[in-house]
């Protein structure tokens, strides 16, 4: 009786301590989760505060560049998986600035192939003058109005074929600039403009902007410009084209706005451009450039690290590009568009004479499935001296072919057309044929074989009805110097410029209208609903 009531006193007592430890256990969990509870309510209201999934970008040579030279870093406060822009026809589309809806589609395609012949003489200039210096100071004395060449400025090609819309500053300043895969520099006529051309709108003007700021002539942002001078300390750039035309202003930053590709807006700040108070030439009366190119003050080179150093468009078809306009894709949502089209990859070269161009393999030409006998082995190779090799390019209307390819490749053509043919002088073009009555017309295509991708261009990606009468021709030219892809054989393929894995994705599609994000998906679900 005893042990019993010893043993049920000693259980009592382990019982009784056991709920003790439990209360205090319970007790410190409470506290731990009030604790861990409090934590994230003062996270989650931090990220709200300071924005989600911050980021921070700083171009060129990333570890180096501060926040001291002139606001040279482009920060995202939350980030998107791309950014989405419209381009549209120069010539064709009924709302840029240059078209003319009185005029012919015979004519409209004269302007422009006299604009990629221009263009093309600026590649080549560009290519002859070798590896272009950075940094190099100019006479900020020497007028402006003279010819480029005049002051010895770094040329890169003449503007392009497409426009877009830019909006600048702190509000937004929406602008039409011509787009440019052939060059670096964004920049954008401003007041007070001495020396400017003609635009329908009016200039950028930068006091109207609370977030406008000059950048430093001693930044590093300063010295990747080809030609600077020291304006007060602060930097002046200066910049030439191949058709001669000039801007010259100063370079600055300001907060970008940009369309998601979810139908949203997107601010970046410390975006770098040219404010340009001296500019000659007529750029199509748009109001400035966006430039495409590898350099790091490109337009996708400046977000890229925010978004992706990617960009994708996909060129409607020149006939139809009075109402419709082409995506443009800036980012990793690029690269989701090609998954579901199967992209295929062909490397990027780097060419050190011309660093802004995008250069591709060509290995050789088929015409209707047969090789192009006679084009001379290496003949599309990228030369020591940088002269060579094949730039693609949207800016350029046609494409233009190393003459020793062209030749046997016109050769072959012709041997499959049995059309009469007709004076093809007046378009600018090289040969023309006469298609009146025939309903069926039967022309062959071509296959370009990159490495690593073929890209059959279907007869209207070869050729083009000049007018209702039926007259048809080649849109291939011949050229020296280099070869170079133009946007007629680009449409309605879908091209992704992967800079950062230095490749260019390529697939054909149905219709590259139909791949346009005009509108946002919530406003395709609320049209739905």
């Amino acid at each position: 009786m005893a042990l019993a009531a010893f043993l049920d006193l000693d259980f009592g007592r382990e019982m009784a301590a056991r709920s003790r430890w439990v209360e205090a256990v319970g007790k410190a969990s409470v506290l731990l989760l009030l604790g861990l509870a409090l934590s994230l309510a003062v996270v989650e209201a931090y990220k709200q505060h300071e924005g989600i999934a911050r980021s921070t970008y700083i171009y060129g040579d990333r570890a180096k560049r501060g926040d001291g030279d002139g606001g040279i870093k482009l920060k995202s406060e939350t980030l998107q998986e791309g950014m989405f822009v419209e381009m549209k026809h120069l010539d064709h589309h009924a709302d840029s600035p240059l078209h003319q809806p009185e005029s012919t589609f015979a004519e409209r395609i004269q302007n422009a192939v006299k604009r990629s012949n221009k263009r093309v003489a600026g590649f080549k200039a560009t290519v002859a003058s070798g590896v272009t210096p950075r940094g190099v100071d100019f006479d900020p004395k020497l007028d402006v109005s003279v010819r480029a060449a005049s002051f010895e400025s770094p040329v890169t090609s003449s503007p392009g074929s497409y426009v877009m819309t830019i909006s600048l500053g702190s509000p937004p300043q929406t602008k039409t600039a011509i787009v440019d895969t052939g060059s670096d520099l964004v920049w954008l006529q401003c007041s007070p403009c001495s020396v400017c051309y003609h635009q329908n709108d009016p200039f950028l003007d930068p006091s109207k902007s609370t977030t406008y700021k000059k950048v430093n002539y001693s930044s590093e942002t300063c010295a990747e410009l080809p030609q600077r001078s020291d304006s007060g300390g602060f930097c002046t750039y200066r910049y030439g084209y191949g058709d001669q035309s000039t801007t010259q202003g100063e370079l600055a930053t300001d907060t970008l706005t940009l369309t998601t590709t979810t139908g949203d807006t997107q601010e970046f700040p410390s975006f770098v451009f040219g404010c340009g108070h001296k500019n000659r030439g007529t750029f199509s009366g748009t109001d400035g450039l966006v430039g495409l190119g590898r350099g790091d003050l490109s337009f996708p080179e400046q977000i890229g690290s925010l978004i992706g150093s990617k960009f994708s468009y996909c060129l409607v078809e020149i006939t139809s590009s009075a109402a419709e306009s082409s995506p443009l894709i800036f980012g990793d949502a690029a690269v989701s568009v090609g998954n579901s089209l199967n992209l295929q990859y062909t490397p990027l070269i780097r060419n050190p004479a011309a660093d802004s161009f995008y250069y591709v393999k060509l290995k050789s030409i088929k015409v209707n499935k047969q090789n192009v006998v006679g084009i001379p082995s290496g003949a599309f190779d990228l030369k020591r001296n940088g002269q060579g090799g094949v730039i693609v390019d949207s800016g350029t209307t046609l494409t233009y072919l190393i003459q020793s390819a062209y030749s046997p490749f016109l050769i072959k053509l012709r041997s499959f057309i049995k059309y009469p043919l007709v004076d093809s002088s007046q378009y600018g073009l090289d040969l023309c044929y006469d298609l009146s009555g025939v309903s069926d017309p039967q022309l062959p295509s071509v296959t370009l074989q990159f490495q690593g991708v073929d890209v059959d261009l279907p007869s209207n990606n070869v050729f083009l009805q000049i007018d209702q009468h039926g007259t048809t021709c080649l849109a291939f030219a011949g050229t020296s110097g280099l070869s170079i892809i133009g946007n007629i054989q680009q449409q309605n393929f879908y091209y992704l410029y992967d800079v950062e894995n230095e490749r260019v994705g390529i697939a054909p599609v149905d219709s590259c209208g139909k791949l346009s994000m005009s509108r946002s998906p919530s406003e395709a679900q609320r049209d739905e609903l």
